[in-house]
C-alpha cells in the first residue's frame, strides 16, 4: 500500500522552497536586505456585522518573518493560530501558515503604505461539525488587504492592517467563512 506524503511535510517543503527562492531575487540599487521578525494580533467579525448581527468573531496570533525582495516588494511567511467563535455552533480553531506578498506603492518619512495578498493552509478541528467548513481537517486560506508600517525608531515598526479573509475546505464544497480582520502588530 503506497502512502501519500502528509500535509505537514508538504507545508514544510513548500515553505522551505519559497524562502530559498525568495533569496535568489537580486537587491535593487545596493539596498541592504534585512529580515524582519514580528507578530500581529488579529480580531474581526464576519460580513453579517454590516447588518448589525455578526454570527462569528475571529481572533488570531500571527508570528511573521518578512524578507525584502525589491525596494517596493516584500515576501512574508506568517504563522497563524486562529480562533473562530461561532454563534450557536462549535468553535473552530486553525493552526497553519500563510505566504504573503506585500507591495509598497507609497512611502513617506517614517511610514510605508502597503497592499497585501496571500494564501495559506492549516489544520482545523471541524470534523464536519461546523456547517461552514468541510470534513477533511484541512483549511485553505486566502486574504487581501491593506495596511501601514510606521517607523518607531531603533529598528522597531508598528503595523496596522485590514484584511478580508476567506477560510474553507479545499477538498469539499462548502460555504467557507469570510471575515473582516483588523490587525495591530510590531516588527523589528
Amino acid at each position: 500500500m503506497k502512502r501519500s506524503p502528509s500535509w505537514q511535510n508538504g507545508i514544510l517543503i513548500l515553505t522551505t522552497l519559497l524562502i530559498v527562492l525568495s533569496m535568489a531575487f537580486p537587491s535593487n540599487g545596493g539596498e541592504e536586505r534585512k529580515i524582519r521578525l514580528g507578530f500581529s494580533l488579529l480580531a474581526g467579525p464576519n460580513a453579517d456585522f454590516i447588518h448589525g448581527r455578526p454570527t462569528l468573531t475571529q481572533l488570531a496570533i500571527l508570528p511573521r518573518i518578512n524578507y525584502p525582495l525589491h525596494r517596493k516588494w516584500d515576501f512574508e511567511l506568517e504563522g497563524t493560530l486562529s480562533y473562530y467563535g461561532i454563534k450557536h455552533e462549535k468553535n473552530l480553531y486553525v493552526l497553519g501558515t500563510n505566504v504573503n506578498i506585500l507591495f509598497k506603492p507609497l512611502e513617506g518619512k517614517g511610514w510605508k503604505w502597503f497592499l497585501v495578498g496571500g494564501v495559506g493552509a492549516g489544520y482545523n478541528n471541524s470534523n464536519g461539525r461546523i456547517r461552514y467548513i468541510g470534513k477533511s481537517h484541512v483549511a485553505g486560506i486566502l486574504h487581501i488587504g491593506t495596511g501601514m508600517d510606521v517607523n518607531m525608531g531603533k529598528g522597531y515598526f508598528l503595523r496596522g492592517e485590514y484584511r478580508l479573509e476567506h477560510l474553507s475546505d479545499p477538498f469539499n464544497h462548502d460555504e467557507g467563512i469570510n471575515t473582516h480582520c483588523f490587525m495591530l502588530g510590531v516588527s523589528y
